[in-house]
């Protein structure tokens, strides 16, 4: 993460950062009623963030509530504490994590009826282990809604899908527009096949307007306008509706 991105001058992980913050934000908006004289932040959003390389660190709590993860992200200096400082890519060993503690969550029973959770996965690097088989436990896994839905965005691949922006990006339908990297391959084939409600959303919200239906939830990360859009993925759900 501390290698600058592709056709960029400034570090990856600072560009991960901005964005994360601007759709913290974003989310904090949605969440937000005025009622009288005050505005209340409902909990419509829960975060548990896993920072790895050869290891993996929580940040914050598990089950942060919207209001907290945005404070605790202005608080720690708009940053997750990326930066290349953990060594290593070891993707199996983290979303072994995940699956630990999404069952964890989900045998409590306080998110039966929510939207799926989604586990946003952001690397960097060739990982050093293949997690094919914790991503395959992590997509099992369900609330009354549906199953739990992986997305995987690799920051810097180049494959043989031809695109140039955000405007035009059609997603990944095949493994065949994937490329020769092995890496690349496997994010892919773990990667969830976006549910209607998400392709609808991006394509109303301007995400990826020419986003093809079955496309799965797989994204290379070119330039950091790619990063921003890839980002806003999180937030295109149901759960923008009141409840």
């Amino acid at each position: 993460m501390a290698d600058n991105m592709p056709t960029a001058s400034a570090a990856k992980y600072k560009y991960v950062a901005q964005y994360c913050g601007l759709i913290l934000d974003d989310l904090v908006v949605r969440c937000t009623e005025v009622k009288g004289d005050n505005s209340v932040i409902k909990p419509r959003y829960y975060f548990c963030v896993l920072l790895y390389g050869s290891s993996v660190q929580l940040w914050g709590r598990p089950e942060m509530d919207i209001k907290e993860a945005a404070e605790l992200f202005a608080n720690s200096g708009n940053t997750l504490g990326l930066g290349g400082h953990l060594g290593g890519t070891d993707t199996q060993k983290a979303l072994q994590e995940a699956y630990d503690r999404l069952t964890d969550i989900l045998a409590g029973g306080r998110f039966a009826d929510s939207f799926p959770p989604m586990v946003f996965h952001l690397t960097d690097g060739m990982s050093h282990t293949d997690a094919s088989k914790a991503a395959e436990q992590i997509k099992q896994l369900s609330t009354e809604d549906g199953n739990v839905l992986l997305v995987n965005a690799y920051i810097g691949t180049q494959t043989s899908l031809n695109y140039r922006s955000p405007d035009d990006f059609p997603g990944y339908l095949d493994v065949s527009e994937v490329g020769s990297s092995e890496d690349n391959v496997r994010l892919f084939n773990m990667s969830s096949e976006t549910p209607e409600t998400i392709e609808t959303n991006l394509k109303a919200d301007g995400i990826f307007p020419q986003f093809r239906s079955g496309s799965r939830l797989f994204f290379d990360v070119r330039t950091k306008d790619m990063l921003k859009n890839v980002i806003q993925v999180v937030g295109s759900t149901e759960s923008r509706m009141e409840k």
